[in-house]
């Protein structure tokens, strides 16, 4: 038998999500707007999950709008993941609050808001020598908040601002 490759592989539509990686919590948990290389840029805040988009009324342009920011969010995170000359540029534009990605981040997520609890996912490099669990948004510098201790994926929690929409894990 001969081992064929798809040489468009990478070109095509990724598989539905396995129903193991669908969130099954509580409707009305927090959702997270966190780009994680997949088409649903959707998550839930408990078990970090996949949240499916049949739970939400979004209308035609909320959905648009989402895959938009989450394609422009995903040429940043690319840059820095292929760790090459543009690799510091674009962690610098992930991590700045008034970077066009984030703006357009903190829009969507207060738009998300009116149909459910929603934050927009921070960027942190949780791989760098010097990370350390941050304890103050990083737009405000107000003190976070600790959710869901121990209930997130290796007894985790989220720290979050409540007033910017911003969620880090720690």
């Amino acid at each position: 038998m001969t081992n064929f490759t798809d040489p468009y592989l990478r070109l095509r539509p990724q598989a539905a999500t396995e129903a193991d990686e669908i969130c099954r919590c509580e409707v009305g948990t927090p959702i997270l707007l966190q780009p994680h290389l997949s088409r649903n840029p959707l998550s839930c805040c408990r078990c970090n999950l996949e949240v499916p988009l049949e739970r939400f009324d979004f209308d035609v342009a909320l959905v648009d709008a989402l895959a938009s920011w989450r394609d422009f969010h995903d040429s940043f995170y690319h840059l820095w993941l292929d760790s090459g000359e543009f690799e510091d540029w674009a962690a610098a534009q992930l991590r700045d609050p008034s970077s066009p990605v984030n703006t357009r981040g903190l829009d969507l997520a207060r738009r998300l808001g009116i149909h459910h609890r929603c934050y927009l996912w921070w960027f942190q490099d949780e791989g760098a020598p010097d990370w350390m669990p941050a304890t103050h948004c990083p737009r405000c510098s107000a003190t976070l908040d600790i959710r869901f201790r121990g209930e997130r994926p290796q007894g985790g929690e989220l720290r979050v601002c409540d007033s910017c929409l911003i969620a880090l894990a720690a």
